[in-house]
């Protein structure tokens, strides 16, 4: 072979394994750096996994020391709650528990007692002093055992001071019940509840049988009950006792003529009763078309004063139910009621034809009068 030839071809393989030497080891240095990189992804990664862990480690440290903070106070109240608590109120020793006193934890004693506060008891006996009145405190821890069936104090003035120590210990449930004036005339009167507008045991029954005293009598004859027309004249109707009869379907008391709205209508006065009432009937003669349709109750003291207790646009008088009665919520008891038109009837005239009414709630009344 041709020496020149050979040195030729030597020197051109030696070119290109040292170009492919160069390939490999640019490759090698990319691969190295990718790694590298890959590496300080891993261990960022790691760092970051590591620092959410121990922040989440502290959180459940801090959690489990405020679980156990509240697990040794929560001890410290049970053994408080199984342990008789003695008070001095103005000089009155009481013995209660602690879930009486805080039964109602926004209120004065709620917050006293839930353990947030310390409290100095007396070295003598333990008691926690409370400069109050002491008489009046047993009604206050009465209602905190059992607000349900929980009695007021009959006598006015000591409902009067009750209420202003209800006010001091922020217990507002019981002012509210000790201002409530219907409270004390449920506790001392009569509960007539309404069954079915066929059972006439409301008000007007009662006041017929004297309270239970004598046999049926019509309230209106028996003057137990006054019954007075908007108008002196009643239109040609039957007369006034038909309304607190028993039985009077075959007749009506009722204005013939042309009314005006606001100034018809009738009140039935209990004369020596007084009732809280919760819910009436009216009910109207068959074969007449003056269906009442919108009318005002109203109750008074004194047949001067009025005032609302319920109003109506109602159309379920009707010839095939002559029988309507609804629920109500007086404010107040009262002995006069009264029944006033606002508009025509569904005669298209301001006319009524009662036959009938009745009246439920409480009755509160002096039966020898």
């Amino acid at each position: 072979m041709d020496e020149g030839k050979y040195l030729e071809d030597t020197n051109g393989d030696d070119l290109t394994v040292i170009g492919d030497m160069d390939d490999i080891q640019s490759k090698f240095e990319s691969l190295r750096i990718a790694i590298e990189h890959k590496l300080g992804e891993l261990v960022k990664a790691e760092h970051e996994v590591e620092s959410r862990a121990l922040d989440a480690l502290r959180v459940i440290k801090q959690e489990r020391r405020a679980f156990d903070d509240e697990k040794t106070r929560m001890t410290e109240v049970m053994k408080f709650s199984r342990s008789k608590i003695k008070l001095d109120v103005g000089g009155c020793k009481y013995t209660t528990s602690l879930a009486t006193l805080t039964s109602i934890p926004d209120s004065m004693l709620g917050a006293m007692f839930s353990g947030r506060f310390h409290l100095q008891a007396d070295e003598s006996d333990g008691s926690f002093f409370i400069d109050r009145d002491g008489g009046l405190f047993k009604y206050i821890l009465n209602f905190l055992r059992d607000p349900v069936s929980f009695d007021a104090p009959l006598d006015k003035e000591v409902n009067r001071d009750l209420a202003k120590e209800a006010k001091y210990f922020g217990i507002q449930a019981l002012v509210d019940l000790l201002e409530d004036k219907s409270h004390l005339f449920k506790r001392t009167s009569t509960y007539l509840g309404f069954a079915s507008p066929a059972v006439l045991n409301g008000a007007l029954n009662h006041l017929a049988t004297g309270f239970g005293l004598h046999d049926w009598q019509n309230p209106v004859d028996s003057e137990a009950v006054e019954v007075l027309l908007s108008d002196a004249d009643d239109g040609g109707g039957d007369p006034v006792e038909c309304l607190c009869d028993q039985d009077c379907l075959n007749g009506s008391v009722e204005n013939c003529y042309d009314g005006v709205g606001g100034e018809v209508g009738f009140t039935v006065h209990l004369r020596t009763a007084r009732l809280l009432l919760d819910h009436y009937m009216i009910v109207q003669e068959e074969g007449d078309d003056n269906y009442l349709r919108e009318w005002v109750l109203e109750g008074s003291n004194d047949d001067v004063e009025y005032e609302e207790i319920s109003s109506h646009i109602d159309f379920s008088i009707t010839a095939e139910n002559l029988r309507s009665h609804w629920a109500v919520a007086a404010i107040r008891p009262y002995s006069y009621f009264r029944i006033r038109l606002l508009g025509p009837s569904s005669g298209a005239k301001c006319n009524y034809c009662v036959t009938q009414v009745e009246f439920w709630g409480w009755l509160k009344g002096d039966p020898t009068l």
